[in-house]
């Protein structure tokens, strides 16, 4: 591996690692205040404690127990 390959490959890896900041800085970004599964008001309260939550209770609730099954089940 020469210094054009090693070089290539730090860019690579630089070029990754700023795409998955921006996602993260994406999903960290302040809600609008609608839900983005069902379209509905998120909770005030929920909105007060979690400034960038993008789901409401009902739909959070739901998104979690997906994941859950998901996990339990393998897929």
């Amino acid at each position: 591996m020469d210094e054009v390959d090693v070089a290539n490959a730090k860019a690579e890896e630089f070029t990754a690692d700023a795409v998955k900041a921006a996602r993260a800085k994406l999903d960290m970004a302040p809600s609008n205040g609608i839900c983005r599964s069902c379209e509905e008001a998120i909770e005030p309260e929920r909105l007060r404690a979690n400034p960038s939550a993008h789901l409401c209770c009902d739909c959070a609730a739901e998104e979690e127990a997906a994941r859950k099954r998901a996990k339990l089940t393998g897929g």
